[in-house]
């Protein structure tokens, strides 16, 4: 199968996926509680309670109001954000979405540029000094909690150090570049404006840091597993034999095939950390996507719940796409299928 139809095939795949999501999270949030308890307040008068029933369909039955919901979907209506001031879900998504993608792609380079040599590093010097401490620091990664880890930065590199802002996307008062991609980084380059670069990298390095954190440690953990497995084979024997340098052996034999289990990783990464964000954008006051949903979530906004659950399944189905397709071009053996 050529990889264009397989993208096609996958793409097909999607719309199954994507109903039955859409099902589970539209039964879920309405079991749970009132669905119109974003739009009712105590100032709320009975008159108005029944305006707001009568608007959302909410006294038509269940399957009739998730007909309603797919409707609405097929037209791009995500319906409109009681926690934002009646905007519309799918506009607050646009909105925010640029701040947690910015991240989320610092975050993952960090996770790609420090991980896979950490783990090359711990591999090649088994049961040495380099290995016991990139071990410690892995174990450092899923153990600590993001939101104590986030504090302790901010301490040292905020109150102690003074190096690094303590959070937003730019110092107050700062005007944004021009919006052309919703990307500080990019924006400011594309307006020619070094400075406002980077200033908006220097806000970026911590919540990247502290998002990257916990992945960061799990890739090199499966580098180093992966290394180590990897350099037993018979063809790495076989290419020792033939007199290849140990570092030829390692970085043209052994590291393309130590990457097919770390890409997969580091996929599901991708998307852990984009979706994951809730907790470090909180901290670090960062205006993006986590944030956004849990303003949603404390004030029971169903529309964009729904919404942000709806685009987090998005990047994780698109993401896995991206992974199978490496995962082929890296291993050969594999087909598409």
């Amino acid at each position: 199968m050529k990889l264009r139809d397989y993208i096609f095939r996958r793409f097909l795949l999607l719309i199954p996926v994507l109903i039955g999501i859409t099902f589970i999270t539209f039964t879920l949030s309405h079991m749970v509680g009132d669905p119109a308890a974003a739009w009712v307040s105590d100032k709320t008068t009975p008159q108005r309670y029944a305006i707001i029933i009568e608007q959302h369909h909410l006294n038509d039955p269940l399957p009739i109001q998730y007909m309603y919901y797919i409707n609405d979907l097929v037209h791009l209506d995500l319906g409109n954000s009681a926690s934002q001031g009646e905007r519309p879900v799918i506009n607050c998504l646009i909105n925010y979405f640029p701040a947690t993608l910015e991240l989320t792609m610092v975050a993952m380079t960090m996770c790609l540029f420090i991980g896979i040599p950490l783990g090359i590093i711990s591999a090649i010097k088994k049961d040495k000094l380099p290995d016991h401490v990139v071990r410690l620091f892995s174990l450092c990664g899923v153990s600590v909690p993001i939101f104590w880890f986030g504090l302790i930065l901010q301490y040292i590199f905020y109150l102690q150090l003074d190096m690094l802002p303590l959070g937003g996307r730019l110092p107050l008062f700062t005007t944004p570049p021009p919006n052309v991609t919703g990307l500080y980084l990019i924006d400011s380059l594309l307006a020619g404006n070094v400075d406002l670069f980077f200033e908006s990298l220097k806000h970026l390095v911590m919540p990247a840091f502290c998002l990257c954190f916990t992945y960061l440690a799990v890739i090199s953990r499966m580098m180093r597993s992966s290394m180590l497995e990897t350099m037993t084979q018979d063809f790495i024997r076989t290419a020792r034999a033939k007199g290849l340098s140990e570092k030829a052996v390692i970085f043209k034999h052994a590291l393309r095939n130590a990457l097919t289990p770390t890409t997969t990783v580091a996929g599901l990464a991708f998307g852990g950390l984009l979706s994951g964000a809730v907790l470090t954008e909180t901290i670090f006051m960062w205006p993006g996507i986590g944030k956004y949903s849990v303003s949603a979530i404390t004030s029971s906004d169903f529309a964009s719940i729904m919404g942000f659950t709806l685009l987090v399944v998005l990047i994780y189905v698109f993401t896995n796409l991206v992974v199978d397709v490496l995962y082929a071009y890296l291993d050969p053996r594999v087909k598409y299928g």
